[in-house]
């Protein structure tokens, strides 16, 4: 589909990167994570080399790639990816962007769903508190975060 966009245009060309990236979301969109993941890392890489590792289709591509990860069941490549954007997301627009909170909800729901209890926690609990902050206590990102906190510690005794 992409091939002869990219024969006339260029591998690189940000329009056929473009098409990429939709038909990636598209498999994702359809359960294929499997065929998605590699598409992923391959535009994250051309994106890395054309508008540079921190920009915000490579930060996407890398942060959809840990996504993929998770859902194929490699959760910990997935926790270091996630944890790696995040990082880079930290750096450019700080902890509670729009961006760094939804990465640091996806880290600690993996950590959970490993049954990293007390790591996730560690995770959960300053994100609930930025929440809280930005959107307020009844915004529904900051409830679900608090009602998946309660049931950690109903859980916990």
């Amino acid at each position: 589909m992409t091939s002869p966009a990219a024969a006339g245009l260029g591998a690189e060309n940000p329009r056929v990167l473009w098409i990429r990236k939709r038909r990636a979301a598209v498999l994702i969109i359809g359960g294929d994570f499997r065929r998605a993941l590699p598409e992923f890392d391959a535009l994250a890489a051309a994106y890395a080399r054309t508008a540079g590792s921190s920009s915000t289709d490579a930060l996407e591509c890398r942060r959809q790639a840990a996504y993929c990860r998770a859902e194929i069941g490699q959760s910990t490549a997935a926790l270091k990816q996630f944890q790696a954007v995040l990082d880079q997301v930290r750096q450019a627009d700080g902890d509670a962007s729009p961006e760094a909170l939804d990465l640091r909800r996806n880290i600690g729901m993996l950590l959970l769903a490993e049954n990293r209890v007390p790591e996730a926690l560690e995770v959960l609990q300053p994100l609930h508190e930025d929440l809280n902050l930005v959107y307020g206590p009844n915004h529904e990102e900051t409830r679900e975060i608090a009602e998946i906190l309660a049931r950690i510690r109903f859980a916990e005794g």
